[in-house]
């Protein structure tokens, strides 16, 4: 033709491409074998729901119900191609289905499947019921779906609630139960990555023995989110009290990421029950294991292989690498969850922490989107210290997570401040603690101006004014925030309401205000996550926080305010609704409402005194932290136990032995968070010397702390902050004085 140009490409060779035949055999020979297993999986339900017919085929004896719990054999059932019922060996074969068209319970796809008879003597069998199909585009998209089983899939569940050798539930209540941890506890808790861990849980392939571990820990940490009919307070407390064990059994026996990543499932569980020696011990032993098996660092960290090894320096890696990034960044997300345990665990308390930040060296988890659909990136080192360069490189990639890392970061340091002694009638030890402070109050600015602008907290006012049906604000945002502002309380209040002062030392006003303002911001993202119905999908962690808002109020009331703000009982309300699943929030609450209890009992006694410093109402609530003050001084000064062998320079008096109150303890647990500052040992008391009983005259005094001298002072130089508060003014305000 005229005016047509031809192109002749080059001639490539025909047909199909090299190896395509191949793998597309394979392809189809797994998909066979998934179809042959899920028909056997129907056949076994459908003989379980028939009546039995003996002289149809030999009893084949009790039905021999497998579960995770028990190893299967190469070829043996799986929970997804059995439902942790083993085969009976006796019932002999049938054929296959050729109706039968099942996908796996990860697709969430259960076609219309009718079998034919199985044997000549059976009815028919019971239909399936057909469930909306829904397909995934690729291997690691659609993971926030939840899941979809019919409970009426098996129609004969009760027998196995019945059994006390079972230690799992039946396969629809576990398949449910899994879930739930997806919905209430990986939303804060995100170290399982959804559809690898379905995958693995509920796929063809037999169940290891470390993945059996983890599906009882979720199954223990997740019963309390449970409203299915069957699980009776019986039946919780089996599943739960034999999951615990033997994930405490294996966990002592095995060191691996399996293993550890069930300890720490099950750590929420106990850390959620109770703030407390039971949960102590098992975090001991993760933190300790997290070190050992190094994932405290990079697998290029230089404290792997440091400049200069040597046989104690170097350090032996006991992990093989990570098979795909999904298991590089779990291993990662595993390590912070341990980080965020010891942090949480200690924060209550006046231990140290057991990881220290000299022995990190990792960086920072992924936003959750990137990891959901197996999309590597790179982030940010952690930062714990000015010396390294590349920190702020790949920010852009931290969610959440991360930035929830870093906030319990600086919190960590606050915490470690706090600890640290300081001689209030020295001068360069009272400048040194300002500097460390105003650093630390630095430090917190910069973390929240420099948060993502999907984080910011100025962006969510839209969300508090709006309608209950808002589903903008995610858990993890909230957390995050509650996160910071609870570091805001734990810094300022030491500076707003000390227990002791000095002439140099005195409450700040800004502090004060600043601890409020953190409460007014806790307050109203509380109220929306109630508003919201929320609350279910948040941990201990958030508990904590209300509990610290609380007590801040009670802090305040007794000093400042001279009343006790209303809020309070807001708090202590939420607390107690959180209780239904968390056991410590409810302890929470307890305490809360035995001291406004009693709070409340004086009010109404109708103790009038004229005189009094302070009004009546208030003393009540400065007695219960004076109690606790003197608590946490007599128990610090304890005096501990010498090492073998050694002799102590000086007899130390054997203290005078008392019972203490119920009561006295738990003003301890109010007021003791804010016990601050620390006073140096060298200038205690004898510890014989002190009676908490006893009567003060005078109330500037504390134990006789006031009436040493220091740096030449004159006695009564330092004074109790407690009965009678010196209330801060902007004017004597130390804390913006060089600003001014």
């Amino acid at each position: 033709m005229k005016d047509v140009s031809c192109e002749y490409k080059e001639r490539k060779k025909p047909g199909l491409r090299a190896g395509y035949g191949k793998e597309l055999e394979q392809r189809l020979d797994r998909l066979e074998e998934v179809i042959q297993t899920q028909a056997r999986l129907i056949e076994t339900h459908i003989l379980q729901s028939q009546p039995r017919l003996n002289h149809e085929f030999p009893h084949p004896g009790p039905h021999s119900y497998s579960s995770p719990s028990e190893p299967s054999a190469a070829h043996g059932p799986s929970p997804r191609n059995a439902a942790y019922f083993h085969e009976p060996s006796s019932v002999p074969a049938h054929p296959r289905p050729s109706d039968a068209s099942i996908t796996s319970p990860s697709d969430i796809s259960v076609r219309n499947v009718m079998h034919n008879h199985l044997t000549s003597g059976l009815n028919p069998p019971i239909p399936i019921p057909q469930v909306s199909d829904t397909t995934h585009p690729s291997d690691y998209t659609g993971n926030e779906s939840s899941l979809k089983v019919p409970v009426n899939l098996f129609s004969n569940q009760e027998q196995s609630f019945a059994d006390p050798e079972l230690d799992l539930p039946p396969y629809d209540l576990l398949y449910a139960l899994v879930d739930l941890y997806f919905d209430h506890i990986n939303s804060w808790c995100p170290i399982l990555h959804r559809r690898t861990t379905l995958d693995t849980f509920f796929g063809p392939s037999p169940l290891e023995e470390a993945d059996r571990m983890v599906l009882y820990a979720i199954v223990a940490t997740t019963l309390r989110f449970s409203s299915d009919s069957r699980l009776n307070e019986q039946n919780r407390k089996r599943y739960h009290d034999s999951s615990k064990q033997k994930v405490l059994l294996y966990g002592l026996e095995n060191s691996s990421v399996r293993a550890l990543q069930a300890l720490v499932i099950l750590a929420l569980d106990l850390v959620g029950s109770s703030n407390g020696p039971p949960g102590w011990k098992l975090l001991a032993l993760i933190t300790r294991s997290v070190v050992q098996l190094g994932l405290a660092v990079e697998s290029k960290s230089s404290l792997i292989a440091p400049v200069y090894p040597s046989i104690y320096t170097l350090r032996a890696v006991t992990l093989p690498d990570s098979e795909s990034w999904i298991e590089d960044e779990g291993r990662r997300r595993l390590f912070w969850m341990v980080y965020f345990l010891d942090r949480y665990s200690t924060l209550a308390t006046a231990f140290d922490f057991t990881l220290d930040d000299k022995d990190i060296d990792r960086k920072l988890p992924c936003k959750d989107e990137f990891f959901m659909k197996n999309q590597p990136v790179e982030t940010r080192w952690f930062h714990h210290s000015g010396d390294r360069a590349d920190y702020l490189k790949r920010a852009e990639n931290v969610g959440s997570f991360g930035l929830y890392v870093e906030i319990l970061g600086i919190m960590s340091r606050i915490h470690t401040f706090l600890k640290r002694p300081v001689d209030i009638g020295a001068l360069s030890d009272v400048e040194e603690w300002q500097a460390t402070y105003r650093k630390l109050d630095g430090e917190l600015a910069a973390w929240e101006f420099g948060l993502p602008a999907e984080y910011a907290y100025e962006n969510s006012s839209r969300l508090f004014n709006g309608s209950k049906s808002n589903k903008g604000l995610p858990c993890d945002w909230v957390q995050l925030h509650a996160t910071y502002q609870t570091a805001v309380i734990r810094l300022h209040s030491s500076a707003a309401y000390p227990t002791t002062r000095s002439p140099i030392f005195t409450p700040s006003y800004s502090a004060s205000q600043r601890c409020l303002f953190a409460v007014e911001n806790i307050l109203s993202v509380t109220r929306f996550v109630v508003d919201n119905n929320m609350l279910d999908k948040l941990g201990p962690p958030f508990a904590f926080t209300l509990w610290v808002s609380a007590r801040l109020l009670l802090v305040h009331g007794s000093t400042i305010a001279h009343t006790v703000s209303p809020d309070i009982i807001f708090f202590v309300d939420t607390l107690a609704q959180m209780g239904t699943y968390w056991k410590v929030a409810e302890r929470y609450s307890t305490i809360l409402q035995r001291v406004l209890d009693e709070y409340g009992e004086y009010q109404q006694s109708g103790v009038e005194d004229s005189e009094r410093v302070t009004p009546s109402s208030v003393k009540i609530l400065a007695d219960m932290r004076r109690c606790a003050f003197d608590l946490d001084f007599l128990i610090s000064r304890q005096p501990r136990s010498s090492p073998a062998g050694s002799q102590p320079t000086v007899p130390t008096p054997a203290a005078h032995p008392r019972n203490l109150a119920p009561n006295e303890l738990e003003y301890l647990d109010v007021f003791g968070f804010f016990n601050v500052p620390r006073v140096p040992a060298a200038r205690a008391p004898d510890i014989t010397d002190l009676d908490i009983n006893e009567t003060v005259n005078n109330p500037m005094s504390i134990n006789g702390l006031t009436g040493s001298v220091v740096d030449g002072a004159a006695p009564n130089a330092n004074e109790f902050n407690i009965t009678n508060y010196l209330i801060p003014t902007p004017e004597t305000d130390w804390l913006f004085r060089s600003e001014g």
